[in-house]
Order: C-alpha cells, then structure tokens, then sequence
C-alpha cells in the first residue's frame, strides 16, 4: 500500500550506484519519502462506470523536506515505459530546494514519438495523444486512456490521498475542493514526461516547467536543427519565461526536435543554447540548457537521452551528481 522512510543525502546514493564509496562529511538531507501505490489512492469500485486504476501502475514517490519549503509542488513525470524511482536524485534535490515533490507514475507505456511520427498530421496526432494521457478525454485514435488513469486524476488522488494521511506535511494547499492548483504545482518531466508537462502547462498557468531530454515530439524541421514550424507547443497559458529545458547535444535522434521545440515555445528569447560544463550559473540567463558529458554508463554515448535525469546514466563526481548545478538552476531561476 505505501511506506514512509527518512530520506539521505543524494550522494548517498550517488556513492551506491559508483561502488558503495561514502564521500567525507556527508550530512543525511532531512526530507522524508513516501512510496505508495497509485491504487492505494482510489480504492476500486464495483461501479463499471469508474473504471479503476490500472493495477499495473508502479508506485508514486513523494518527498517532503520540513526544514525547507518554497510552498510549491513539484511534479515530476517520467519518461515512455519509465518509472518515478529511476530519477530520485533529481526529485530529492526538489526536496531540498524547498519543493514538496510528487514523482507520479501514471500511462506512460504508449511510445508516442514512434506512434505519431508517419502520421498525415503529426503536430495534431502528438496533441491529441498528450491531450488524452494528461486529462483521460476521448482526443486520440493512437492509445487509450480513461479519465481514470490520466495525469489529472492520478495526481489529484495522490493529493488527496497524501493530506488526509500525512496531515501536517502540508499537501492539502496543492488541492482545494478536488481542484488542482496549478498557480502553485511546478511541473517536470524526462522525454515524454517534459511533453506532457508542457500540455498541462498549455492549458494552465504554472509558476515552472522543467524539461529533461524533452519535448522529444518528432516535427518536420526548418532549414536548422534548431528551426521548426509552428506546432502544438507554440500557443500556451504559462509564459515563455517560465519554461526551462535541459538537453544533451549527442542524444542524435530526438536532440535535433527537442531544440526546435523549445524555440517553438518561446524559449530562445532569454539567450541561446549554454553548455552547462563550460559555463556556470546563472548561464547568462538562458533557458536553454544541454551538456556533452558522457554518460555514467554504457559506451560512448548510448545513453545519452537517458543521462539528463536518470541516477544510473547521469554523469557524477566526487558525490554529487555532475549536473546539479544545471538541475538547481532549472528548478530556481528567476523567470525575468
């Protein structure tokens, strides 16, 4: 059903995942993680009006750090076939920033990038595709998903589901009478996830959206890698200024569209792309970040799509994560 544990410093498991090597003085963070089954949040119901939600699902993982807090949410939605806990430095810096963070699972199984990508119309295939995973509509011949098991509900029931269980950790704020709201949840995501963020953040108006490896939606490109058309991405209700991405320059098959998208939602205003290991915060404003940094693991650059949030393929030395800096800036910059 779901479990509680005190959380440690991310370096600790930096240090596992490098060979159990514990670096000097390392404190323990004071967040706590909550784990917890997504069917622990809406029991199932003999009604076959209310579909119930998929067994399937792994769990959500949430952090609170009570020594800190910013009095915004940050969800983190992973990428086609991932699951939250593959990514659980990145939220746990979340957590030290301040942030209540939800890392949601939810119907990420659909590879929509290979689903929509020989369609007649892409821009409206990869919409209605987003559209239908976020708020369970009917939009999108390509996958089925019910309201149920959409981003929305999933979330709104893990809200619920966390302040009726931890009272006094103060969740409750994100949702008022069932009602997400959105002015005080940060979004994120990797690959998919950063698509179905910007969806959300289509429709609403968010404080953040953090793009890792994303949006990888595979649109006809201009003249270069970093011009396309105008798509789905281009109209939004959050700002230009509040979306930041972070890529990496060797992931060849979706880097070429992940660029394209972020001009299409405005980001190039605020400078051009910044190389995070030859430069440093605040990157000359930009919003636009990626990185050549081999990946942790695999040869040469396998894994390079994986390696911006991935705590197996994220690039890391002596105990930190090599890019918690692009990931702090990500998660705190000033959007003027």
């Amino acid at each position: 059903m779901g479990g509680m544990r005190i959380g440690t410093a991310s370096c600790l498991l930096l240090a596992a995942l490098a060979g159990g090597q514990r670096a000097e003085a390392v404190q323990p963070s004071p967040f706590v993680e909550h784990v917890f089954s997504p069917t622990a949040t809406q029991p199932c119901t003999p009604d076959p009006a209310v579909p119930c939600i998929d067994p399937a699902l792994a769990d959500h993982h949430a952090w609170f750090n009570p020594a800190a807090t910013n009095n915004q949410l940050l969800v983190y939605l992973p990428g086609t076939g991932d699951v939250p806990a593959n990514a659980l430095l990145f939220q746990q810096l979340g957590a030290d920033l301040g942030y209540h963070v939800i890392g949601l699972m939810y119907e990420d199984g659909n590879f929509i990038a290979a689903l929509c990508r020989n369609d007649p119309d892409p821009d409206a295939c990869f919409f209605n595709a987003r559209f239908e995973v976020v708020y369970g509509a009917d939009t999108s011949t390509k996958l089925q998903v019910s309201p149920t098991n959409s981003v929305v509900n999933l979330l709104t029931k893990s809200l619920r589901y966390l302040a009726a269980t931890y009272p006094d950790e103060g969740w409750s704020p994100f949702l008022i009478n069932s009602e997400l709201q959105w002015s005080q949840i940060a979004l994120s995501g990797f690959s998919q996830g950063s698509g179905n963020a910007v969806m959300i953040a289509r429709h609403s108006v968010v404080p953040r959206v953090v793009m890792l490896s994303g949006i990888p939606d595979r649109l006809p490109l201009g003249p270069e890698p970093c011009r396309g058309p105008a798509s789905w991405m281009s109209t939004h209700a959050t700002p230009s200024a509040r979306y930041w991405g972070i890529a990496h320059d060797q992931d060849s098959f979706y880097y070429p569209h992940i660029c394209a998208n972020w001009v299409a939602l405005g980001m190039s205003a605020f400078g051009p792309l910044v190389q995070v290991e030859t430069s440093e915060p605040p990157y000359a404003g930009t919003h636009m970040l990626i990185t050549d940094l081999k990946p942790h693991e695999g040869p040469h650059y396998t894994y390079a799509h994986q390696s911006t949030a991935f705590d197996r393929f994220t690039p890391h030395g002596h105990g930190e994560a090599t890019l918690t800096p692009a990931w702090t800036y990500a998660l705190t910059a000033s959007e003027e």
